[in-house]
């Protein structure tokens, strides 16, 4: 009998009872497959909730969507879009529906799967997709999905690799197994793809370990933290100052709301809310720390418009965007992201949280509170919001200096566990010279004066800034911080070094300029550059055939497979993989050849001799085709590599022994021992940043713990404001 996950028992005690079409399949599954089946049965994948997944170690994945619609009451229009035919509205195609959820798995949910996928876009398959109709037979499945489309060869190809249908008469082992030996999930090798690394990783997003007391160092709150964890008041706002602990103690309210909610249901689901992706892991972290015994699954911890997404998804709820919009984003906020009447006319349809508690709320809309409040919570459950509003960085409106919620009253942690870094004085100093006026100042109160002998007590940590102009930023910032590691300055490790600034394209240069330098790896928030290269790489090897443009491609892919594997009549797919890598390499340290020539000749030789190619050969190479070689450059610079930058985020650690490098929109929450903080000219086209920057450099400052440089690369405004500041500390 195939192992069931939560158990048959446990689902049969659950609050909601799963359909008759759930019922249906399970039980089917429960006496068809065997043990070496995991079957679970609504999972939930950080906001995702697809009905039944299948796995099979060894071999792979299947997702079920569970759908119990009579047919007879929808149609498919020209464009295949689903109509519920007594009301004429468009309902989200169930098949793109359990695709999104296989897609998210790859993007968003199994660590270190997209890498896999972006290497080898065959590993995709080692997770399928199928829609059972619990009302429909086989036939008229066909006859409505299958046969009025069957001279689109399209369609039909796109159905035969991605999708399959099972009605009720499907539910016998014969057509099931047929099903499972067509994905492979039954098959007579295992899967090279579905490794036992892969699996692991499955594994742990399916069914966490039960979080236990003591596990991980346990934290001692103070007594106002403890005032906020244990309040039994449910609607509260907790304002605090950087440093007071805020998560620590959003995270410890979180676990007492659980167990508060155990009472009224035998499996709560707590929803944490973020707007930063990183704040996941980090949040995390500190429920780890969290003296207490409860279920990590039952946690769901994500940012706000990823929830929103997947909640879309999971209410069959279609996201249409016209062609041609100038401001996507705002069309999406408008119509589903801030769109109370969306969510007004679902609200049966949707599953309340036992607690919600929303991190980072500075961040958030006031539609968006009322969303969540009123349409995700259970009413009798925790709804908690923390922040500080000094770090609006997004410039949303203030009423009284404050963030405007949906709470009355506000509960504050004042207390900076820094207050014996100078790091805590400077971000006190920045809010009176430059905060004046626009938001309350901290006074820390709670912190009082350390004296010794009547002189205040030398302040722990490091201040410096540095204003560089004419000089080229990649190089400047290595040289500055190898300088530091390799001098032991500070006794500073990579591990403790974060480097934070706010464009991407500086960002993603200098990640690839310091791993090509001194060839230790880094922890980015960012797309690689090899990754950016390979990801287009692939795309033109899948197309080569439609592409006028790919004979530098054949060129070079040519040279390789002789230099290379001079004995191979035919490649093998591992082989054109490792091709492209190469070609991803080559390209990459080329980029900074072009950059630092005399810095990375050397560097671009050795590569080059790896290929079997001389340098001077391969730097005509990229002259000859230089023409169709720019425009493909162009392309994979200008590319938007959003979902590889969200997998990151999503998967990023603080020790991982390497140094970190991020935005500072992205490191929002977490902290470092050492920070580097980059001020680049403020770009005038850059409406937020013009709006929001001294929020912004606030926050990136207070992302420190100890030793904090700050190296301003020629924005004069911003030199004028901070040498001061920084002079007071130094």
């Amino acid at each position: 009998m195939a192992l069931f996950y939560p158990t048959i028992d446990k689902i049969k005690q659950f609050k909601v009872q799963p359909t008759d079409g759930e019922w249906a399949l399970l039980d089917f599954l429960e006496t068809a497959l065997d043990d070496s089946f995991e079957v679970y049965f609504n999972p939930f994948l950080n906001g995702d909730r697809p009905d039944v997944l299948i796995m099979r170690k060894d071999y792979g994945v299947m997702v079920i969507e569970v759908k119990d619609w009579d047919l007879d009451n929808f149609e498919l229009s020209e464009k295949k879009k689903w109509v519920y035919i007594p009301n004429g509205s468009v309902v989200k195609s169930p098949i793109n529906q359990v695709l999104k959820y296989k897609n998210n798995l790859f993007d968003l949910h199994v660590p270190e799967l997209l890498q896999v996928k972006i290497k080898d876009f065959r590993s995709f398959n080692i997770v399928s997709c199928a829609v059972y109709f619990h009302c429909a037979n086989q036939a008229s499945i066909k006859k409505m999905l299958v046969t009025p489309f069957k001279e689109d060869k399209k369609y039909q190809t796109f159905l035969k690799y991605n999708i399959d249908f099972l009605g009720r008469d499907s539910l016998n082992t014969d057509d099931f197994y047929s099903l499972l030996r067509k994905r492979y999930i039954i098959a007579s090798q295992p899967s090279r793809f579905f490794t036992d690394a892969v699996y692991n990783n499955f594994k742990r997003i399916l069914s966490p370990a039960i979080h236990l007391q003591s596990q991980g160092e346990v934290y001692s709150y103070s007594e106002k933290q403890k005032e906020i964890i244990y309040s039994t008041t449910l609607e509260q706002r907790v304002r605090g100052v950087f440093g007071s602990g805020k998560t620590t103690v959003l995270a410890a309210r979180a676990v007492q709301a659980y167990k508060r909610a155990l009472t009224r249901n035998n499996n709560p689901r707590i929803l944490i809310l973020t707007f930063n992706i990183t704040l996941k892991n980090f949040i995390h972290d500190k429920m780890n720390r969290v003296n207490e015994t409860f279920p990590i699954e039952n946690f769901i911890i994500i940012n706000y418009h990823q929830f929103i997404n997947a909640e879309l998804n999971n209410l069959n709820v279609e996201v249409d965007i016209p062609e041609g919009l100038a401001d996507i984003s705002e069309y999406l906020e408008t119509n589903y992201y801030g769109n109370i009447q969306l969510f007004e006319k679902h609200k049966s349809e949707i599953v309340k949280y036992d607690a919600v508690l929303i991190d980072e709320i500075q961040d958030y809309h006031r539609v968006w509170m009322d969303i969540i409040k009123n349409y995700f919570r259970d009413p009798e459950g925790d709804y908690v919001l923390f922040g500080d509003v000094k770090q609006n960085i997004y410039g949303l409106a203030t009423m009284n200096k404050d963030v405007v919620t949906n709470v009355k009253g506000v509960n504050e942690l004042k207390y900076c566990f820094r207050s014996d870094f100078k790091v805590r004085d400077l971000a006190q100093s920045f809010q009176r010279n430059i905060f004046v006026g626009k938001y309350d100042i901290d006074d820390f109160s709670e912190n009082g004066k350390y004296t010794f002998f009547g002189q205040e007590e030398e302040k722990e940590g490091y201040i410096n800034y540095m204003y560089l102009q004419k000089t080229n930023p990649v190089s400047a910032l290595y040289n500055i911080i190898r300088g530091n590691i390799l001098n032991k300055n500070m006794n500073i490790s990579p591990n403790d070094i974060t480097i934070l600034g706010y464009t991407t394209n500086l960002l993603r240069f200098f990640d690839l300029y310091y791993r090509y330098s001194s060839r230790e790896r880094t922890n980015s928030m960012l797309e690689t550059i090899e990754t950016m290269y390979m990801t287009h790489l692939n795309y033109i090897g899948k197309n080569n055939d439609n592409n006028p443009n790919s004979n530098w491609f054949n060129s070079i892919t040519d040279h390789l497979k002789k230099k290379l594997f001079p004995n191979r009549k035919q490649l093998f797919d591992n082989d054109i993989i490792k091709l492209r890598q190469h070609i991803a390499i080559l390209f990459s340290i080329f980029d900074l050849y072009k950059n630092f020539r005399n810095l990375f000749d050397a560097k671009l030789d050795e590569e080059c001799k790896k290929c079997g190619i001389t340098l001077n050969a391969f730097i005509a190479y990229r002259e000859y085709y230089k023409e169709d070689l720019d425009k493909f450059i162009n392309d994979v610079y200008s590319d938007n590599y959003k979902y590889i930058r969200d997998n990151k985020k999503l998967h990023f650690w603080m020790n991982s022994g390497t140094i970190k490098i991020s935005t500072i929109n992205s490191f929002k929450g977490w902290e470092s021992e050492v920070v580097f903080l980059i001020i680049e000219p403020k770009y005038e086209t850059s409406t937020l940043f013009n709006m929001s920057f001294d929020e912004l450099l606030y926050t990136g400052l207070t992302r420190c713990k100890r030793n904090l440089i700050i190296i301003n690369f020629g924005n004069e405004e911003y030199d004028l404001k901070m040498r001061p500041l920084i002079a007071q500390f130094k």
